[in-house]
Formats: structure tokens, C-alpha cells, sequence
């Protein structure tokens, strides 16, 4: 038998898929000549086909070697090169094939390469290359595509990848990268329509995983489940699958699966940070407080630039007792991304706890950081606020846009915030307005998530609420119990409604005024001859006076509340002492205030 005949049975083998029965004669062939280029070549290309990089290279290597000008042999060492992570290598040998002969795919493969080490402008100029060569090169058109995406031009790179499926429409891959640009561009219908299309002409994990980030994005949580199971089932080494399935499995409430999910996927891949990040956040919301900070530090570690692992890391440092390096975190945080402006509430919470701490010198350590902090961003109002009151200022009341701010970022979780507080406000007001009668306009003064309006509303012919917080505001419209929400600063609110209402309450708003002068001149003018106000401010130990506490809220005095109301021209005054909250497995003391307007209405 031949030669010949050997290496064409073996080649037709190969074609075949049967790689073993190939391989063996292809090494028989070795055996008689082992310097048969043709047959190095094949057997790298087997060995590229089971990925066994090294083996496949080795050959190859020996293939240009005994024949260093066919393109053939050293093309294909170039893609074992880049397939086996060794780009800058692989790009040589792209090269050395381009300075004999100038290919289509050879440009295509070194664009693939100048991407990857981040140069834009050199990938660009050889896929264009390509495309120019080969004017149906449907790959290069995607790759094209994804440079003008990763620039954001996603019109751009629409249009390239619609040149895409016109030289190729059964190239799936175009399809899935419009899917991903359009899910993008937040048009998750259409990206779910053009996976499915990338789907019915290959069936790829990659695609199954994108379609379930679509169907999430929708709302659509079950068909999203579906979507990263299959992607697994597809691929078992599919680690953002893994993660994806385990952000639903929290969806569901079912967090051991979850945690095992997660802990899937950072074993498939050492170097997922988000996935790290997640596993964190599971376990620190269980109170594994120790088991998230190892693994906030891992993804800190794997990426310290991101903002987001600062923040986590940040909070896991903090509860386990180090607020002075969770500050520090903060600020890494601000300095990555300066518009993530809740850091600051954040921060603001922990150079709290670090005043409050046994440390020595812990409150001017806290005082420090808070000057440097308002140093970094003098115009943040959160900053300026709580620098205030470490230092020990005591300004007339808290700015609005301190306000406003803070209880923005507090609204998703505020109703849960004081529960864990045991706070009994809305409970003390719901027992005075017992004693009132029905048909009354009441104005819920700074009504936040509106947890006063169910014992308002029984009272009331008309109940407004008024807050500078609009995330608030929408949470208090859930509640489907006021006849009018009003985003405003509720002073202002309150002058420009003269007569308006027959009861004001402020509840828990007064802390963020030291000077009561200008609220309750505002609540007499807006209320009619007769009208009520009640507040509740927090109580000072001194009678006379109000002070800016380090909390960032501020204590008064009974005599203060008492002859302010006096001068707004109020009588009937009751000051009740009250517990307002919990805080530091210690009660909050404070003054529970009703008063009525005496004389004509405001006009």
C-alpha cells in the first residue's frame, strides 16, 4: 500500500471527524518520514481540533521550520498561537504570512489580535483591510461592528453587522452581536427575537445565556431560567450561566442554590470578579459577614478599579469592626466613579460609626476624614452636612439638597430601614389623630414613603403629601392613600397654600431643622383659624436651644420647641415625651408637639 494512498485515507478520515483512526495513520506515516510536512501539519490541526495547544504548536513549529515559506503551515501555527492565548507570538507569524502573500483572513485574524491588546484604531484599519480584499467577509463585518459598539456608535455597528447578514445569512454569529447591541440599546424584545434567530442556526451556550439576560431584562424571569439552564446543559464550564442562573435562583428566594451556583462559577473561573461580588452580597445579607469579606477581598483583589467592589468591600469592612478602612474604601470608590452618589450616604453612615467608636482618638479620626472628604467634593451636599456636624457646627437646619439626596437613596429600603428600628412615630401620630374629627385637609408634611397616610386617611376629606425626595413620592403613590402628592420643599409648600388645611404634620421632619422659626411660621400660614400642627423633634438634654448632633440630625429642647410654637402664634400647646426609635440597642428620646392656631387666617 502506499504512501500516497495512506496519507489520502487518513486525510479522508479526517474530514470525516474520525480524529483517532486519522491520527494513528498520520503517526505510522511519522514513523517512516518524520520530516513529512504535510503530515506535521495535519496532526497539528488535530491536535488544534481537541485543543491540545502544545502538542498542535510543537508540530506546527516543526512544520515551518523544515518549510518556512508555506503560508499554510504558519498560518495555522498563528491560530494555535492565538488560540492558546499567546497573541503577541501569533501576531509574528500573521505577519511573516502577510509579507509573502496578502490574505483576507491573515488581516481578518491580526484585527482579532490588535483588538484584544486594546488598539482600536490597528484592528479597525485590518478588518477594513479584509473587507476591502474580500467584500463578502461576513466575520470581518462583525468584528467591525463590535470596535464601533465598544465606542459606543451603536448605530454604527447596527449597520455593520445588517452588511454582515447580507453576506452571510447563516452566519449566526451576526445575528447574536445584533442581539447584544440591541439589548444594549435597551430594545430587549428585538434582541430577544434575533437570539432565537442565532439560535435556530447554531445552538450556542454564548446565545443561550445572552437570550436569558434578555428575558430578564423583560421581567420575563422564568423563560430566563430556562435560557441559562440550557446554556449549561449546552456547556457545563459556562461560567456567567452559572452566575446569571444563581441571580434567579436569589429572584426566587432560593438561596442555597444560589450560594452553590455562584460558588460554580468562581470555581470554573478563578478570575470572576462579579461573580465574587455576588456571592458576597448573598452571604452578607444572610449575615455571613466573615464569608463575604473573603470574598469581596478576592474580587477587590481580581479588580480593584471597579467602584462597585470598593462599595462591597467597603460595607463587609465595616460590619466586621474596621470603619476607618471601610472610609478609605469609600473614597477609592468616589475616586473610580465620582457620579455614584449614594457612596456618599454611605460614607456618611460609617464616619458616623467611627465617631460613636471606643478607638482612641476615633472621633478625630472621623473629623479628619470628613474634612478631607468635603475637601474632595466641596459641592456635594452630603459631604458638607455631615463635616458639620463631626466639627460640631450648628447651622439653622440641613441644606435640601442634603435632604433630598439622602432620602433618595434611603427610599427602596427605608420602610425595612425602620422597622429594624422598632420606630414608633407613625404610631404616635396615629394616636392623636384618633382624637380628631373626620373631614379634616390634612397636609402630611415631608410624607417620605408614606407611613403616616393609613392613619391620616381615615380622618381626612383631602390628604397631601409633600416631599423633596421624588423617589419617595413614589413609593408614598403606591400606597393608593392620598388624593395629592407634591414634590416640593414642604416650607415653601406650605407658604404658598395660605388657609389650606386644618392639620400639619410634620413626623420625624423637624430633626432636619435646627431653627424652627420658618417651619412653623409656614405650617400657621398654611393653616385655616382652628388648624393644628404636630411634629416630633428629637429631645435635648438642655431645655434651651437645638444642636447639629454627629448623627446628622438635630436635638432641641422643650423650652425651645415650646416658645418657638409661642412666637408662631400657636396656644393649646402639649409637649409629650416619647420615645421615637431605637438606635444603637438604645432609645431615642424626643418630643412628641401638637399646638392650634389661634386668631383669623392667613391671607
Amino acid at each position: 500500500m502506499s504512501l500516497d494512498y495512506l496519507l489520502q485515507n487518513a486525510a479522508r478520515l479526517h474530514e470525516q471527524g474520525r480524529l483517532d483512526e486519522a491520527e494513528a495513520i498520520y503517526r505510522r506515516l511519522l514513523e517512516v518520514n518524520p520530516e513529512q510536512t504535510d503530515v506535521l501539519h495535519l496532526l497539528g490541526m488535530i491536535a488544534m481540533q481537541r485543543r491540545s495547544f502544545d502538542s498542535a504548536i510543537d508540530m506546527l513549529y516543526k512544520a515551518v521550520r523544515l518549510s518556512p515559506q508555506t503560508d499554510a503551515y504558519e498560518f495555522t501555527l498563528a491560530q494555535a498561537l492565538q488560540e492558546s492565548g499567546r497573541p503577541k507570538e501569533a501576531l509574528e507569524h500573521y505577519k511573516a504570512v502577510s509579507a509573502r502573500r496578502e490574505y483576507p483572513e491573515t488581516y481578518h485574524n491580526m484585527g482579532i489580535i490588535y483588538r484584544f491588546l486594546g488598539d482600536a484604531e490597528l484592528a479597525r484599519k485590518m478588518f477594513e483591510k479584509a473587507v476591502e480584499m474580500r467584500p463578502d467577509f461576513s466575520s470581518a463585518y462583525v468584528n467591525l461592528a463590535l470596535i464601533a459598539r465598544d465606542g459606543g456608535d451603536f448605530a454604527g455597528a447596527l449597520a455593520l453587522l445588517d452588511k454582515a447578514v447580507a453576506a452571510d445569512p447563516q452566519n449566526a454569529e451576526a445575528y447574536a452581536q445584533q442581539a447584544v447591541t440591541r439589548r444594549l440599546a435597551g430594545e430587549n424584545e428585538r434582541a430577544v427575537a434575533l437570539y432565537e434567530k442565532a439560535l435556530s442556526l447554531a445552538e450556542s451556550p454564548v446565545y443561550y445565556n445572552g437570550l436569558g439576560i434578555a428575558f430578564e431584562n423583560l421581567n420575563r424571569t422564568d423563560d430566563a431560567f430556562n435560557a441559562y439552564c440550557r446554556a449549561i446543559e449546552l456547556d457545563p464550564s459556562c461560567a456567567d450561566a452559572y452566575n446569571n442562573r444563581a441571580n434567579v435562583y436569589v429572584k426566587y428566594g432560593k438561596h442555597w442554590q444560589a450560594e452553590d451556583d455562584y460558588k460554580k462559577a468562581v470555581k470554573l473561573d478563578p478570575q470572576f470578579a462579579s461573580a465574587y461580588n455576588n456571592l458576597g452580597a448573598l452571604l452578607y445579607d444572610h449575615g455571613r459577614f466573615e464569608e463575604a469579606l473573603e470574598c469581596y477581598r478576592k474580587a477587590f483583589i481580581i479588580n480593584p478599579k471597579q467602584a462597585e467592589t470598593c462599595c462591597n468591600l467597603a460595607m463587609a469592612v465595616k460590619e466586621a469592626g474596621d470603619p476607618a478602612e471601610a472610609v478609605g474604601l469609600y473614597f477609592n470608590a468616589l475616586a473610580l466613579n465620582p457620579a455614584l452618589t449614594e457612596i456618599h450616604h454611605d460614607l456618611a453612615r460609617t464616619l458616623y460609626d467611627l465617631y460613636g467608636g471606643t478607638e482612641p482618638d476615633c472621633k478625630e479620626t472621623a473629623v479628619k476624614l470628613a474634612q478631607k472628604w468635603k475637601q474632595f467634593f466641596p459641592d456635594n451636599p452630603v459631604a458638607v452636612h455631615v463635616c458639620a456636624a463631626l466639627q460640631g457646627d450648628n447651622p439653622p437646619r440641613a441644606g435640601d439638597a442634603y435632604v433630598e439626596t439622602l432620602f433618595d437613596s434611603f427610599a427602596e429600603t427605608f420602610d425595612a430601614a425602620v422597622g429594624d428600628l422598632d420606630y414608633r412615630v407613625p404610631e404616635l401620630v396615629a394616636g392623636y389623630v384618633k382624637t380628631l374629627p373626620a373631614g379634616l385637609r390634612i397636609l402630611d408634611a415631608g410624607c417620605g414613603t408614606g407611613l403616616n397616610a393609613a392613619a391620616l386617611k381615615p380622618r381626612a376629606a383631602k390628604l397631601t403629601g409633600v416631599d423633596l425626595s421624588a423617589k419617595m413620592l413614589d413609593a408614598a403613590g403606591k400606597r393608593g392613600l392620598y388624593d395629592a402628592l407634591e414634590k416640593s420643599d414642604a416650607v415653601a409648600f406650605c407658604h404658598e397654600n395660605p388657609s389650606a388645611f386644618d392639620l400639619v404634620v410634620w413626623a420625624d421632619v423637624a430633626c432636619y431643622f435646627g431653627d424652627l422659626t420658618d417651619l412653623l411660621a409656614a405650617s400657621a400660614r398654611a393653616l385655616a383659624a382652628g388648624g393644628r400642627v404636630v411634629f416630633t423633634v428629637e429631645k435635648a438634654e438642655k431645655p434651651d436651644g437645638y444642636a447639629l448632633r454627629p448623627s446628622g440630625r438635630y436635638v432641641h429642647g422643650a423650652a425651645y420647641v415650646e416658645n418657638a410654637l409661642k412666637r408662631a402664634g400657636f396656644s393649646g400647646i402639649t409637649l409629650t415625651d416619647a420615645v421615637l426609635r431605637r438606635e444603637r440597642g438604645a432609645d431615642v428620646a424626643g418630643i412628641f408637639a401638637a399646638a392650634e392656631k389661634t386668631g383669623g387666617d392667613a391671607n
